[in-house]
């Protein structure tokens, strides 16, 4: 479900964030002595010992009723007034589970009270003894407030009726300590599970909604739905008349044709994924670097530049590396020795990589492990753009904090000149998909901004044997080699140790809008080159040896030019105006977007105008790289498609 305008019912921006993302928050509350007098106010017998699960909102006991709920509004109507914005009171009560199968509440979401557009309806929990597993705690998927715009109340079709097992197992629990708060969305989908326990689980719940919120309810009848604003006292008495019939106060506002299509399960899963690319932005990754510093500013920035190897290492890799004999065979420029050599060789190529590399690394790393190596290579070619782009994902569960980080070795000096690393700073943050094989055939984020984001590159000039450890989620790139050098490194994958390696696969059938998620082992990336997996898929076959966890839609965010620049420049990327001068005289065009004639194609870039401004070149290099000139001049050398 979009988010509109949505009007902030805490004040703490913290806490309104996480409910935003999540549905619910967790806080404490009450006090232990606020909890013994509620506990102690009541007694189970002035309304019949209920089994299962009870509202004392069902009791028809006015007098006993009222003095309760009074009692719980008192308490936290004083708390709430210190955390919520203004709102309106929609009542309280104490909720019951006896011991016993009858006290399972099922899976649901709560009545749709309010315009959920604009607003959040609220129900505040709070449970008055300690609630976990064997007493039935609460359970929640976490951002399925935004998962559906489907109309709820009793007398409508269940929008979840058809995916009930799929959300059984992706409800997790929410343990609380007595007097300890969940509050959360009524859109929330939630459950508990019976209580087990040789006790009465007790709790107190309380309901609001914002004061400029209009309180609705709606009611089913036939093929029509009919839209009731209602006061806030209806909810208090419908409990003690038929649920499902219409409204006995209130007044009718309009009618409108019955559509309630219950959500599919393709539509949950989809959904579910736009909740983790969310989640994403505020996710915390899971410790890799020793030093606070360096974990820091990579966490921030999506990379990280430090020393690693010495001379006689340098040395080492480099002979190796020429014994190989690789050669540019497609004339790009840039090329990887896994895509050059045989299984048996990258598997030597691997170790070798990993036995000079890896003890170095141990300096910088913690609880971490290496699952790919291989030299990656830049020849001399004036045309050889590597297009801003993020690599494959690697690892499971990546909106828990598990990430895949390349640690790219130079083993030359690297300038702009012969193609250095760019990337930009904070993009690891911006696209939060999957990221599978094979390219080019799947469409990818990115595809329509290549060269949008690449002026935007933060160029890493680097000495030899620095290493650059960079997120598999930043966008990077690299301008041409114009040297008469080879531009050599050695790139090797880490992850957190206990991380699961998979690999997505976009499922063969010509639709481009499903994954195919495989559990993997570090052997896999010697069998399964792009070449390779790019083949199979233009052949329609599946990955035949490796187990298929799940079948998943691929949903990416789609951003315009403009939307994604403004983000670029947002996480402190400016534009490269030394990088883009270079490019212009390169492809023959100058900096207004003019192709030069052709005995003035080969003017350095040092005659160019020097009082030519940053914000002038901005604005004509976006002129310069478009599809009609450089984005088809060179994806066509990187792809063979333009």
């Amino acid at each position: 479900m979009e988010d509109a305008i949505r009007h902030a019912i805490f004040q703490d921006k913290t806490l309104q964030n996480q409910f935003d993302l999540h549905g619910y928050i967790v806080i404490d509350f009450l006090s232990k002595n606020e909890v013994k007098g509620l506990v102690q106010a009541y007694d189970p017998k002035d309304f019949g010992n209920p089994q299962g699960f009870y509202s004392t909102s069902f009791s028809l006991n006015e007098q006993v009723k009222e003095k309760l709920h009074t009692l719980v509004d008192e308490l936290v109507q004083s708390k709430a007034v210190n955390i919520f914005n203004s709102y309106t009171s929609l009542g309280s009560c104490y909720l019951s589970k006896a011991p016993g199968e009858l006290g399972e509440m099922p899976i649901h979401q709560d009545w749709t009270v309010i315009d959920e557009s604009r607003y959040d309806s609220i129900t505040i929990w709070v449970p008055l003894q300690d609630v976990n597993s064997n007493n039935g705690a609460m359970q929640v998927i976490p951002g399925s407030h935004r998962f559906s715009n489907a109309l709820r109340s009793p007398s409508l079709p269940n929008p979840l009726s058809n995916i009930q097992e799929e959300l059984r197992s992706d409800l997790i629990e929410v343990p609380l300590n007595a007097g300890q708060a969940i509050i959360f969305s009524q859109a929330l989908i939630h459950a508990s599970p019976a209580n087990k326990s040789e006790k009465n689980r007790l709790a107190i719940t309380y309901g609001l909604i914002p004061k400029d919120a209009q309180l609705l309810f709606y009611h089913g009848v036939e093929t029509e739905i009919e839209k009731h604003h209602v006061p806030v006292e209806f909810f208090q008495q419908y409990n003690n008349r038929k649920i499902g019939e219409r409204p006995h106060m209130g007044t009718l506002q309009e009618t409108f044709p019955l559509s309630c299509t219950p959500l599919s399960s393709a539509e949950y899963k989809q959904a579910k994924l736009a909740y983790k690319i969310r989640n994403m932005q505020t996710y915390k990754m899971i410790p890799l670097f020793k030093n606070k510093e360096s974990q820091a500013f990579f966490e921030e920035n999506g990379y990280l530049v430090l020393p690693l190897l010495d001379q006689v290492e340098i040395d080492e890799l480099t002979a190796y590396y020429n014994e190989l004999g690789l050669k540019d065979k497609q004339g790009y420029g840039f090329h990887v020795s896994m895509d050059d050599l045989s299984a048996e060789q990258n598997k030597a190529v691997r170790q070798k990589v990993w036995d000079v590399i890896l003890p170095k690394m141990d300096q910088y790393l913690i609880n971490y492990k290496a699952f790919v190596a291989s030299f990656v290579v830049k020849e001399t070619n004036a045309k050889g753009v590597v297009p801003a782009h993020q690599d494959w994902s690697f690892v499971d569960k990546e909106e828990e904090g598990y990430c895949s980080i390349t640690c790219w070795t130079t083993l030359v000096d690297t300038t702009l000149d012969n193609g250095c690393m760019g990337v930009i700073k904070q993009s690891h943050k911006m696209m939060q998909n999957h990221r599978p094989s094979p390219s080019p055939q799947t469409p990818v984020p990115l595809s329509e901004h290549m060269f949008s984001v690449f002026p935007y590159l933060t160029t890493l000039e680097m000495k030899a044997g620095e290493v650059l450890f960079f997120d598999n989620r930043t966008f990077h790139a690299s301008p041409p080699n114009t040297t008469d050098g080879t531009r050599l490194a050695a790139g090797v994958g880490i992850t957190q140790k206990d991380a699961q390696l998979v690999h997505y696969y976009l499922k063969p059938d010509g639709n481009k809008n499903t994954l195919l998620k495989y559990k993997i082992d570090e052997d896999f990336f010697i069998h399964y080159n792009n070449a390779r997996l790019a083949k199979m898929y233009d052949n329609k076959e599946e990955i035949p040896d490796y187990e298929l966890m799940e079948e998943l839609p691929y949903l990416f965010d789609n951003y315009t030019s403009e939307e994604l620049v403004d983000r670029i420049k947002a996480g402190g990327n400016s534009f490269n105006v030394p990088m883009c001068e270079k490019l212009s005289v390169l492809f023959g065009y100058d900096m207004t977007g003019q192709k030069k004639e052709a005995e003035n194609q080969d003017v350095p870039a040092d005659n160019k105008d020097k009082h030519a401004t940053s914000a002038e070149y901005e604005a004509s290099f976006f002129e310069v790289y478009t599809p009609m000139n450089i984005l088809r001049e060179v994806k066509y050398r990187l792809t063979g498609k333009v």
